[in-house]
C-alpha cells in the first residue's frame, strides 16, 4: 500500500512538471474576462428576473 502511494506521488510530480503554467499577464487577462462576463451575466439575470416579476405581477 505504501509503495502504491509513493508511486502515485512520483507520478503526480512528473505530470505537474509537464504542465504549462500561465504567466502573470495571461492570468490577469483571463481573470478580467471572467469577472466582466460574470458581471454581464448577473446584470442580464437581474433584468430578466425584474421583467418576469413585473409580467407575473401584472397577470395576477
Amino acid at each position: 500500500m505504501i509503495k502504491k502511494i509513493q508511486m502515485f506521488v512520483e507520478n503526480v510530480q512528473k505530470e505537474m512538471a509537464k504542465v504549462s503554467w500561465p504567466g502573470r499577464d495571461e492570468l490577469m487577462n483571463s481573470s478580467v474576462i471572467v469577472v466582466v462576463v460574470s458581471a454581464l451575466f448577473a446584470i442580464y439575470i437581474f433584468f430578466a428576473d425584474l421583467i418576469i416579476s413585473k409580467v407575473v405581477e401584472f397577470l395576477y
